[in-house]
């Protein structure tokens, strides 16, 4: 009786766990990758202990404690404000526009910025807030 010891080489690579270690990265890099919105501007955002909403198409005001106006991390003045958002709104009437106004700017300035953006055409605003820990 004769034995067969010959081996066989393997013809298939098992690339099923590569696939999921490529497929994990690009969903982390997708999550990751959305957390990212704020660059540049200091502003000390006021505080909050409830869950804040997310949105993928946003307009960034941002309004610092020397009174100046950022639009998405770009500076303008407040003359220049309302024709900048009309025409960003015209391009997309869906936006919402984040307000992102430091915690120690005057009341009557954020309500200000708020008429400028309502008079621009958009009615739908979210005021940007830092986390708070619950204890």
């Amino acid at each position: 009786m004769e034995i067969n010891l010959r081996r066989k080489r393997i013809s298939s690579t098992a690339l099923i766990s590569f696939t999921d270690i490529i497929f994990l990265l690009i969903i982390f890099l997708l999550i990751a990758s959305s957390f990212v919105t704020h660059s540049g501007i200091q502003v000390k955002l006021p505080g909050s202990v409830s869950r804040q909403n997310e949105f993928n198409k946003n307009i960034s005001l941002t309004l610092t404690i020397d009174n100046e106006v950022y639009i998405d991390n770009e500076y303008t003045t407040w003359e220049e404000l309302p024709k900048v958002l009309n025409r960003k709104l015209i391009e997309d009437p869906e936006m919402v526009i984040v307000i992102r106004a430091d915690e120690d700017v005057a009341l009557k300035n954020i309500v200000d910025l708020l008429d400028v953006a309502q008079l621009s055409g958009s009615n739908r605003f979210f005021i940007a807030t830092q986390l708070l820990k619950q204890e």
